[in-house]
């Protein structure tokens, strides 16, 4: 096979070419074959010679396999780098179509993973990125930095209008008017349901937000889920600012990048809520897929300002959704890091959180961050506002240190913090 396609001689320039980090399981006897047919197959297509295939073609767009770790002698980690005339500017379709596409389906193949990519500055730049990110959050509440706590409106469904926009009022409340929390957002299939009628709900919830701001002064914020397809976004999108809301909320993988996009070019002048529904089907298999990180970075070039990546201790029964600390970690750190000119995404915790584990979740992910809890706050046995102040509390406690349940529980009675009291000792 051609040497233009591995070559661990070449040197790659970081800025003037994507280069994607693979893991591969392959019947043994293939290593060698897929170290040529991927970066064939998802540059130029082929890797026989063909007609209309020129040595100029070739030697500039030819993607290469320039770096390898064999594992073993079926499994190997290998980088590729794809130059950057492969790419249309603010295609994301294009670019994953490209290196995440017909790859996957290669005979020669029994496994394949995205493990990350890096793209140049040249590339990231085109790309619109999110309009607000954290600062622009912090700004519509009125703060410095998080941690940001929030709630899902529980059940998940089946709670008619005025039930769901009280219990968002009670979460905001708390039990004395300033201890509830300040982000609320509905789950992700919650969209128009008979039972729960888009615009009813929407209209009564931001009228609580209204009565919160003026009882309290304090701006509270609720991601309307408007998913839908990109026509009745659009609609949905426009009612929500009609209404005043602050935020949308999209489940970004269900919809597409490509509608994650449409929505951010409107310029509605709110953060994008994006929530990862079916992100597991890509993410979880660790021999195969996509990692989460690099579906952090293609939302945040499409230009969501705050999107899911897990409560960091799933692996450690603290939580409910299966990632490790290093997955969450180096997902937040596509966020949070420097991308060209383009704002910071806020990360967003979630997935089985309580009192129990809000202050580990603070001790790793603090200041930037929205952690929201479900169950964790409407839970309480004193209903959805004493569950509020519960979660409050217990983020003071964290960010002054206490964190682990026993010096927790004496911190709560120490500090006549019934609500968390009474959380700590009815949460298993």
């Amino acid at each position: 096979m051609d040497k233009e396609f591995y070559n661990e001689d070449f040197n790659a320039d970081p800025d003037a070419n994507v280069i994607v980090d693979f893991k591969v399981i392959v019947p043994k006897g293939n290593l060698n074959r897929v170290y040529h047919e991927i970066p064939a197959e998802s540059s130029v297509g082929t890797w026989q010679r063909v007609a209309a295939m020129t040595d100029d073609i070739l030697r500039k767009l030819s993607a290469k396999t320039f770096q390898v770790e064999k594992l073993s002698d079926t499994e190997a980690k290998l980088k590729v780098a794809y130059p950057l005339e492969l790419f249309e500017a603010n295609n994301i379709p294009q670019m994953l179509s490209l290196f995440a596409g017909n790859v996957y389906g290669m005979n020669s193949l029994e496994y394949l993973r995205v493990n990350d990519v890096h793209i140049p500055n040249e590339l990231i730049n085109t790309f619109p990125g999110p309009a607000h990110g954290p600062k622009g959050i912090y700004d519509i509440i009125g703060i410095d930095q998080g941690p940001i706590l929030g709630t899902i409106v529980k059940p998940k469904l089946g709670s008619p209008p005025d039930v769901h926009a009280k219990t968002t009022y009670d979460a905001w409340r708390g039990v004395d008017g300033t201890s509830g929390i300040t982000w609320v957002k509905d789950d992700e299939p919650q969209t128009d349901q008979d039972f729960c009628r888009f615009e009813d709900r929407i209209g009564r919830v931001l009228e609580y937000a209204d009565q919160i701001k003026s009882e309290t002064g304090r701006q509270v914020i609720y991601a309307a889920n408007i998913t839908g397809s990109i026509s009745t976004m659009m609609k949905r999108a426009d009612y929500v600012v009609d209404q005043g809301g602050k935020c949308l909320m999209i489940d970004v993988v269900t919809t597409g990048f490509s509608a994650v996009q449409h929505i951010r070019e409107q310029d509605y002048g709110l953060p994008i809520h994006a929530h990862r529904a079916m992100h597991g089907a890509l993410t979880r298999h660790h021999d195969h897929g996509i990692h989460m990180k690099v579906l952090a970075l293609m939302y945040r070039l499409a230009g969501v300002d705050g999107i899911h990546t897990g409560t960091i201790f799933g692996k450690m029964g603290y939580g409910k959704i299966e990632e490790d600390k290093e997955e969450v970690l180096s997902s937040n750190k596509k966020l949070m890091g420097d991308l060209g000119n383009m704002k910071q995404v806020i990360p967003i915790a979630s997935g089985g959180v309580g009192v129990r584990n809000i202050g580990k979740i603070i001790d790793a992910l603090a200041p930037h961050v929205v952690i929201t809890a479900g169950g964790g706050i409407h839970g309480h046995p004193d209903g959805s506002a004493a569950g509020a102040t519960a979660m409050n509390q217990a983020k003071d406690a964290a960010l002054q240190g206490v964190i682990e349940d026993d010096a927790l529980l004496q911190w709560a009675k120490d500090n006549e913090a019934v609500e968390l009291v009474k959380a700590l000792t009815n949460q298993s």
